[in-house]
Parts: C-alpha cells; sequence; structure tokens
C-alpha cells in the first residue's frame, strides 16, 4: 500500500471483532513504531509493553471507565473489544511534553504500519493513564520502574465498516 492510501484510510475503531491479531502482523506493527523519529534519538526513554491478555484487557478497560466516570461523570464503556493494546511508557521528560510527542510518533507509525495490514486501530490515553494511577495494574502490567505508561493504541479488525471520515484542521501560511 502507498503511504499517502494508508494514511487516508486510518481511522479510529471504538468496537472490534472479537478476533486476534496473528503474531506476524504485529511484529511489522511493532518494527514500523521502531522506526519513528524520537527526540535527540533518545528510544531508551521508551518503553513498549504488548498485552494480549483478556484478564489485563479487561482490567484496563474497567479502571479506564473508572477514570472517565470521575472526570465527567458520565459512565463510558472503554472496552473496545480489541484482544491487542500496545502501551508506550515513558522516562520523566527532558523537556515539557516530549514523552507525548515520542509516544505519538511511535504509535503513528504503528497504526500507519497495521492499517496497511488491513488491521484497524485506535490511538488513545485514557488506557494509560488509568494505568498510571493504578499501581497494582501498572505492576501486574510489568512496566518497568523509572518509566510511566503516556499513550496507547488498541489493534484488531473493526465490528462495524465505517468509511474514513474527512477531517479539516485551520491554518494559516505566514
Amino acid at each position: 500500500m502507498e503511504t499517502l492510501k494508508a494514511i487516508s484510510l486510518r481511522k479510529s475503531v471504538r468496537s472490534f471483532k472479537p478476533e486476534q491479531i496473528s503474531d506476524e502482523i504485529l511484529n511489522t506493527i511493532i518494527k514500523a513504531g521502531f522506526h519513528a523519529p524520537v527526540a535527540s534519538n533518545k528510544y531508551d526513554t521508551l518503553h513498549i509493553t504488548i498485552v494480549q491478555n483478556a484478564e489485563l484487557l479487561k482490567q484496563i478497560g474497567v479502571a479506564a471507565s473508572n477514570m472517565v466516570y470521575e472526570m465527567i461523570k458520565i459512565r463510558k464503556n472503554m472496552d473496545f473489544g480489541a484482544k491487542t493494546l500496545i502501551i508506550i511508557s515513558s522516562t520523566p521528560a527532558t523537556m515539557p511534553g516530549i514523552e507525548y510527542a515520542n509516544a505519538a510518533c511511535v504509535l503513528e507509525n504503528m497504526v500507519l504500519a497495521a492499517t496497511d495490514q488491513k488491521v484497524d486501530s485506535i490511538i488513545w490515553g485514557g488506557a494509560a493513564a488509568a494505568i498510571k494511577q493504578d499501581t497494582l495494574l501498572k505492576k501486574s502490567l510489568e512496566i518497568p520502574n523509572g518509566f510511566s505508561p503516556v499513550l496507547c493504541a488498541s489493534f484488531g479488525y473493526a465490528a462495524n465498516l465505517e468509511k474514513p471520515k474527512e477531517h479539516t484542521i485551520s491554518l494559516n501560511k505566514v
């Protein structure tokens, strides 16, 4: 698939089929993340956690739903049904927000590679924030000491076929 075609076909999916992606596709997705740009070439400031354990995925979904409820007092189901969750964790940032930029670059490469492999995805922060707050859950995910979850993405096959939406962002040219 051409790069621009993958970019135009990528969409955020919030409901997945109960089918797991193959290890071969997962490896392709992970390798794409390895090729992402990272500030100052400090790849050792990042850690990738792959979660495919059904019980842990359920715990993460519940923790994210509870966190959202505490923030906005609306109960939202944050268990999208994806069988693979990838969490990007980082050491403390050397400059404000750089851990989010690094994690976003890694995950964007991953979701584009997934799209190329006909796998759907969503990048989201709720799970990472919920894990960061729950020390027992963080420990059960074996996230190394000194690293904190920043962003994550869920991967699988969309339960409903939807076309990608057209979006625009305001801009100016100086």
